[in-house]
């Protein structure tokens, strides 16, 4: 691992970590094509998730992502979520997969961030992981 200071508007990094967010998209990728079946999709997560899924891992992913502009995960998933109303196959397993991913393509901090001022531009230490890192070394799974 090592620390890297990167953009920061006080929720977001500008720029994600591209070891971490390939790790997290095979873990989301796995998860969708174990559990849901391309014919039966009614949260839409192989033609609005996937397609980012996929850029991630072929590792062309390096700024943040909006999640509000995107929209690469269904409202209607959202909300059923909150309403505890998700069909089983959206286990506690794919909904921390596609919580790791979420968290991780948007550039969201986990921990509270020092905000440093360069030239009036507000930065935040951002670790990136390194290959090899996972399991042993990686604060957030």
């Amino acid at each position: 691992m090592f620390i890297k200071l990167v953009r920061y508007d006080g929720w977001h990094f500008s720029k994600v970590d591209p070891v971490r967010l390939k790790r997290q998209a095979i873990s989301l990728k796995e998860q969708i094509e174990s559990k849901i079946h391309v014919d039966d999709d009614p949260y839409c997560f192989y033609s609005r998730t996937m397609p980012l899924v996929e850029a991630a891992i072929r590792g062309e992913i390096s700024a943040s992502v909006n999640g509000r502009e995107s929209r690469y995960i269904s409202g209607n998933f959202n909300h059923d979520e909150s309403e505890g109303t998700l069909p089983p196959q959206y286990d506690r397993e794919f909904t921390r997969a596609l919580a790791g991913f979420d968290v991780t393509v948007q550039g969201l901090s986990l921990e509270e961030t020092e905000d440093i001022v360069i030239n009036g531009e507000v930065y935040g230490r951002l670790e990136f992981e390194e290959e090899g890192d996972w399991p042993d070394r990686v604060k957030h799974p």
